[in-house]
């Protein structure tokens, strides 16, 4: 974690989201089928902010050159990171990503993955059981736009996964 550096509130922010995720994973252990392998919301290519790409990049410099020579060489559809049926850079995933398999409320609508909750409805959900992506996109935008101060970034921009590798 980068606790004084221009990530610290990214990290704060993904620790958060993983407090509130793993409450959620404990009280619903058996209703998730997510595993490694299980890629399906990994199948198209996301686009992250500034903030968001500093991240992945503090990740690839961390990576084996074998494993990202595979990742450059990789090609095809999906999500570039995806290698062997997992995250190459799990520890750094975006937001979305984390979010991937939860159950989610956005602009008042309830969702999860249909591999996910198939014995119950989401409306039986009380709502501490559900990941605000509104709430979460929200605080994104002010991580990113203080990153963005910081650094001399655009706050405005989005860039593909795939960016990493320029």
């Amino acid at each position: 974690m980068d606790s004084c550096g221009p990530l610290r509130n990214l990290d704060v922010l993904r620790a958060k989201l993983a407090e509130h995720a793993g409450g959620i994973l404990s009280r619903h252990a058996r209703r998730f089928a997510c595993r490694l392998g299980c890629d399906g919301c990994c199948q198209t290519e996301r686009t992250v902010s500034d903030v968001e790409l500093a991240a992945l990049r503090r990740g690839w410099a961390r990576l084996d050159d074998a494993t990202r020579e595979r990742l450059r060489a990789r090609g095809g559809d999906g999500c570039p990171l995806l290698l062997d049926g997992g995250c190459s850079l799990y520890g750094e995933r975006p937001l979305i990503c984390r979010s991937h398999g939860l159950p989610i409320v956005m602009e008042g609508q309830r969702d999860v993955c249909p591999l996910n909750f198939t014995d119950t409805t989401l409306d039986q959900l009380d709502d501490a059981d559900l990941v605000s992506v509104d709430t979460i996109t929200a605080i994104l935008v002010a991580v990113n736009g203080v990153y963005c101060t910081e650094t001399g970034g655009d706050p405005h921009r989005r860039r593909p996964v795939s960016a990493l590798f320029d």
